[in-house]
C-alpha cells in the first residue's frame, strides 16, 4: 500500500526533513498537492497569515486531517486557525523529532505505521479485531541505569490496577538490558524477538497475544522484548510501535519499562507516550543527566509530558536544589527502603503487595494516582500564569 502522505507547509531548507521523512516511509508532498488529500499535514504558523489561513481552512474542509501546527514563542495564530485536535510543536524542530511527531499523530488516531524501509502494512493487517480505543501511554525513563526505573514502573503498573481493575499493561521495552519477569513473578511465555522475523504484515493481535503472559497476583499483563541480549538488535522501532498501537487499542493503562539511553527504539517510545515519568536520584550524576535529559525533551517538544519522580528522596540533595537544577518541579517522591526492594524483587513481588504497609508503597502509590486520579494532582504554582494561548483554546502541546 501507499506510504502516508504528508502535506508540507514549510518554507526554507526542508533537505534533512525530506530525506528524514522519506527514510521514515512517509511521502512528504509540497504545496503543488494543496488539492489533494493527506493523511497528515504540517503548517509553519509563521508563514504569511493568508498562507496559513489558506492551508488550515483548505485542509479542515476535507476533514480528519491530523494538523501538527510549527510554532516560535511569539507567533500568533491567524483567526480561524487551531483547535481542539490539533497540536503544536515548538521550533526550531529537528527532522528526527518531526518524524516521532507524525508517527504519535498515526497512533493517537488508530493508524498503522509505516516501516523504515517504506512498506505500508494495512490497517487489517495490523490489527485484526475492532478497536478498543486508546489506552494511556506512560513511558518511565532514566537517562542513567541503576535509579530504579524497574522498580518505579513495575510497581506503579501494579498499583494502577490495584486503584482502577483496569486492563494494564506492563511492556518491557528495555530492549537488550532489561527484564521485568526477572523481578516480577510472571511466567515468561514468548517475546517480541519471537516476532522479529515475521512480516508487519503477521504481527496481529493474535500473535501480539501469544506473547504477553500475566502477573497471577496483580491480574496485570506483562509483555516484554525477549531475555537473550543477542537478539536485541532484531527489536526494530516498527515493532516495537506496532506492539505499543496493539497495547493502546486493548489496554486502559501502559506502562512502558525504557531504556537508559538515546537510541531509535527509546525516543520513539518517549514520542508516542502521554506522558513521561523521568526517574531521578537525589545525586549529582543523575540530576546532571536528567538535566540534560530535559534540554533535549525541550528540543523535541517533549517537555511538557515529563514529571520528575524522585526515588530514594530521604537522602541526599533536597527537593528544593533539585528543581532549581531541572528547571522543573518534582511531581512525587519515592523514599529509599534497600533492603525490602531487594528482598522483593528477588522474590518476584511487587513492594506494594510484599509490604504494603510500609512508606515506600504508599509513596509507590501516589506515583501511581498521578496516572488514575489526574484531577487530583494540583499545579505547580504559576502554573496558570505562564500558560500559552494555545492552551487556552485547547490545542495539544507538548512543550511549555
Amino acid at each position: 500500500m501507499q506510504r502516508p502522505s504528508v502535506l508540507l507547509a514549510m518554507e526554507g531548507d526542508l533537505e534533512r526533513h525530506l530525506d528524514a521523512l522519506t527514510r521514515a516511509g512517509f511521502e512528504p508532498r509540497g504545496a503543488a498537492a494543496m488539492g489533494e488529500a493527506h493523511d497528515l499535514a504540517v503548517i509553519d504558523c509563521d508563514l504569511d497569515p493568508d498562507t496559513v489561513t489558506s492551508v488550515y481552512a483548505s485542509l479542515r474542509e476535507r476533514g480528519g486531517t491530523p494538523i501538527l501546527l510549527l510554532v516560535g514563542i511569539d507567533s500568533e495564530l491567524p483567526e480561524g486557525v487551531g483547535g481542539t485536535g490539533d497540536e503544536v510543536a515548538l521550533k526550531p524542530v529537528p527532522p528526527d523529532a518531526l518524524v516521532y511527531r507524525l508517527q504519535a499523530l498515526l497512533i493517537r488516531g488508530g493508524r498503522s505505521l509505516p516501516t523504515e524501509s517504506g512498506a505500508w502494512a494495512s490497517d487489517e493487517a495490523l490489527s485484526a479485531s475492532p478497536m478498543a480505543g486508546e489506552g494511556h501511554v506512560v513511558s518511565v525513563f532514566a537517562p542513567k541505569g541503576g535509579v530504579g526505573k524497574t522498580t518505579v514502573a513495575v510497581n506503579v503498573a501494579v498499583a494502577l490496577r490495584q486503584q482502577t481493575r483496569s486492563e494494564v499493561l506492563l511492556f518491557d521495552a528495555d530492549v537488550g538490558v532489561g527484564n521485568v519477569t526477572s523481578v516480577l513473578d510472571v511466567p515468561y511465555r514468548m517475546g517480541l524477538a519471537d516476532l522479529a522475523d515475521s512480516p508487519p504484515a503477521e504481527w496481529t493481535d493474535a500473535a501480539f497475544d501469544q506473547v504477553v503472559s500475566t502477573h497471577a497476583e496483580s491480574g496485570v499483563r506483562v509483555l516484554t522484548w525477549g531475555t537473550d541480549p543477542g537478539e536485541s538488535e532484531r527489536i526494530s522501532v516498527d515493532l516495537l510501535l506496532a506492539a505499543l498501537r496493539w497495547a493502546r487499542n486493548h489496554h486502559s493503562h501502559v506502562i512502558i519499562d525504557n531504556h537508559p539511553g538515546y537510541d531509535d527504539r527509546t525516543m520513539a517510545m518517549l514520542a508516542v507516550a502521554n506522558e513521561i515519568f523521568l526517574v531521578v536520584t537525589p545525586e549529582v550524576g543523575a540530576i546532571r543527566n536528567s538535566s540534560q535529559f530535559l534540554d533535549l525533551a525541550r528540543e523535541l517538544g517533549l517537555a511538557k509530558m515529563v514529571r520528575v519522580i524522585v526515588n530514594r528522596a530521604n537522602h541526599g540533595i533536597k527537593l528544593a536544589d533539585m528543581e532549581s537544577t531541572l528547571g522543573m518541579p518534582v511531581a512525587a517522591t519515592v523514599v529509599s527502603n534497600g533492603p525490602k526492594a531487594v528482598i522483593a524483587s528477588n522474590e518476584g513481588h511487587p513492594i506494594i503487595t510484599k509490604y504494603p504497609r510500609e512508606k515506600i508503597a504508599d509513596d509507590l502509590h501516589a506515583v501511581a494516582r498521578l496516572i488514575s486520579q489526574p484531577e487530583g494532582v494540583l499545579a505547580p504554582a504559576g502554573a496558570a500564569s505562564t500558560r500559552r494561548w494555545w492552551a487556552r483554546i485547547g490545542i495539544r502541546t507538548s512543550q511549555a
